[in-house]
């Protein structure tokens, strides 16, 4: 019997994703909502959307939906959410 150990890890040559910083505050953001089309995935987003309207004093919002949960966000679609928004939320349902 063989036993395959992985190391999740990427190569050394590879460059590891790298976040933005963290915003001080949401207050006169504008944010951006991902949706993935999967069951209440809309629900999650908007009912963060209005909380987040109502407590944080939120700029406004861009919210979009990819094509399929089983495929990543298109290119054009995380510029525009880059290029228009300061933070974003990408979120799963079921």
């Amino acid at each position: 019997m063989t036993l395959h150990v992985f190391r999740p890890v990427p190569p050394d040559d590879q460059q590891l994703l790298q976040f933005a910083p963290r915003l001080d505050t949401l207050r006169g953001k504008r944010i951006g909502f991902i949706g993935n089309l999967k069951p209440n995935c809309d629900v999650l987003l908007h009912t963060t959307e209005d909380l987040l309207g109502e407590r944080q004093a939120i700029a406004g919002t861009v919210y979009r939906e990819k094509a399929s949960c089983s495929s990543g966000a298109p290119v054009p679609m995380l510029d525009e959410i880059g290029r228009t928004c300061d933070a974003a939320v990408v979120a799963l349902g079921d």
